[in-house]
């Protein structure tokens, strides 16, 4: 008898980055620091809130970053000025 073989998915972890500017020195693993950064990142570029289903806000988890270590001149994709209240 031959076994038919299971169809088994892949699974991958993806990771991106944002890079952000704020007006602030913000301290690395406050939680304020952490929900100000992630406020960030879970806007579109034109600074309006994304969506309930957008992938930044339905993260497993994050990791925040100091700049210098990754940034090099890469572009910033938003800061506090561009956020629209």
């Amino acid at each position: 008898m031959s076994k038919e073989k299971e169809k088994k998915p892949y699974r991958y972890l993806v990771t991106l980055r944002w890079y952000v500017e704020t007006d602030d020195e913000l301290v690395a693993g406050a939680e304020e620091t952490d929900n100000k950064l992630l406020d960030l990142v879970r806007r579109k570029t034109d600074g309006e809130e994304s969506c309930s289903m957008c992938p930044t806000r339905n993260q497993q988890g994050y990791a925040i970053l100091p700049h210098h270590d990754f940034m090099g001149n890469k572009p910033v994709y938003m800061t506090t000025e561009q956020i629209k209240e």
